[in-house]
This record gives C-alpha cells, sequence and structure tokens, in this order.
C-alpha cells in the first residue's frame, strides 16, 4: 500500500495544480475578509472543485485503515490551507461508522490541529454530533475537556456541537448552559460567535428557559457579539424586551 506521505504528497500537488488553473484572487481576497485574525491559507479553489477532487480519491481513502484516516488528516489540517482541511473534513467524514470512544484520543489530537472555523464548524455537524447521539455520555465528556481547553478552536467545537438539529432538539439544554457560561468571557471572538449560535438554535427547543438566560447576560454586560446573535431570529416585543436591559437593569426578570 502507497504510504500515507505519499498519498498526502499527491493530493497536494493535485491541489497546487488545480490552483495554477482554477484559483479565483476574488476568492482569496473573500476568504481572508471571512478568516480575519486566522493563520489559514487559501489556495482560492471553488469548495465544489475540492470536493470533486476529493471524489476521484474517495475508494483509496476507504481503503485506509481508522487510524491512517485520522493521521492523514492531521497532515492536512497542519498544512494550514484550507482547501486541505477540506480533504481532512472528508476524511473523518468516512470514519463516521468506525469512530468510537476508544479513538477520542485521536479526535481530540486531530482538532488541536484545526486552524479555521469553518472546518471546526464542518466537523461539529457531520461527526460531532453523531457521535453525541450515538456515544452520549462519552462524548459528552470530551466535549467537557474541549470547553476548557486552552486551543480556541476546541472551545468553539465545545458549544458548536449544540447548534442546528441537535440545538432544535430540546435536549442538553442544562450542558449547553453550563458550556454558554464557562465562555461568555472568552476573549475570542470565533468562540463568543460560537455561544451565541448555540444560544440562538437551542431557543427553538426550550425558549423560555433560553430568552431568562440571555436577559440575564445582556444584565451582566456580557458582550453584545453573543447576545444579539442569539437573540437574531426573535421579533416584536420579545426582542425589544432583550435590548431593553442593560448591564445592572434588574427588569425584565422574565
Amino acid at each position: 500500500m502507497m504510504k500515507l506521505q505519499d498519498l498526502f504528497a499527491e493530493v497536494v500537488e493535485q491541489l497546487e495544480k488545480l490552483a495554477e488553473k482554477e484559483a479565483s484572487k476574488k476568492r482569496i481576497a473573500w476568504f481572508q475578509q471571512q478568516h480575519k485574525g486566522s493563520e489559514v491559507k487559501c489556495y482560492g479553489i471553488k469548495t465544489p472543485q475540492v470536493r470533486k477532487l476529493i471524489r476521484g480519491y474517495s475508494e483509496r481513502f476507504q481503503h485506509l485503515g481508522l487510524q491512517e484516516r485520522f493521521d492523514l488528516a492531521i497532515m492536512f489540517y497542519k498544512s494550514g490551507f484550507f482547501e486541505q482541511a477540506t480533504v481532512g473534513n472528508a476524511l473523518l467524514e468516512l470514519n463516521n461508522e468506525s469512530i468510537t470512544p476508544d479513538s477520542f484520543d485521536s479526535l481530540d489530537k486531530v482538532v488541536g490541529c484545526f486552524s479555521n472555523w469553518a472546518s471546526v464548524d464542518r466537523l461539529c455537524l457531520h461527526v460531532i454530533q453523531p457521535l453525541l447521539l450515538k456515544y452520549r455520555a462519552e462524548t459528552l465528556s470530551l466535549l467537557k475537556k474541549w470547553n476548557r481547553s486552552e486551543n480556541m478552536w476546541k472551545r468553539r467545537a465545545s458549544i458548536v456541537a449544540f447548534v442546528w438539529k441537535i440545538g432544535s432538539s430540546g435536549e442538553f439544554t442544562d450542558t449547553v448552559l453550563e458550556f454558554c457560561e464557562n465562555l461568555i468571557w472568552d476573549k475570542e471572538d470565533l468562540v463568543l460567535k460560537g455561544v451565541g449560535w448555540a444560544l440562538r438554535d437551542r431557543m427553538n427547543g426550550d425558549k423560555d428557559r433560553i430568552i431568562k438566560y440571555v436577559k440575564s447576560l445582556r444584565r451582566r454586560g456580557v458582550s453584545s457579539r453573543v447576545t444579539l446573535y442569539a437573540i437574531e431570529n426573535l421579533k416584536g416585543e420579545e426582542r425589544k424586551a432583550i435590548l431593553a436591559i442593560k448591564p445592572g437593569n434588574k427588569s425584565s426578570q422574565r
């Protein structure tokens, strides 16, 4: 079997050739705007083109063992290129049926190599959420560890794991509020936005409790990055009541 390093080099070579033909300065500029403050780089290749390239390697990727996929994904993430990270995510998604709590140390190592929010968010939606439903206690334990990590991408992942369908389910509210509380004073903008996102989607499943919590955040002077994102879908008087709350304001307790 081809060595992982050789397979990695071959995929990178194909990405670089694709960049020579298809790279868009406009996309690079857009990408840099979207990822301000991150060290991630971009070839300027559109995602559908990258996914087409990935499909060409799908059979070879499928023949790799679980740990080989983890190891290869790490090579792509460590490159710092978004398009390579997209390949890394595809490898992890192939592992969905194979990952068990016994593999969580490898998963933790992989996330430690991330360099952009888009890869984190895709991992949460397509890998972490299925694991959360399949191995609830073990996955919650891993997310709790990430929630207090020094690594900002792990902290973001710990809370973005509870958006979309998981967020609207009404489950995990206690955990979400605990995790949010640990992150509401975070210094990283992308972590704060992740908190707001989780609260916004959680409102679909436990509205009254989340509104009460968001009001408490307003009274405590938590960043508007959190609270405005959290109430993005609220309309009318509910929204006005929250926006009227200023730090130290004891009104609107309900």
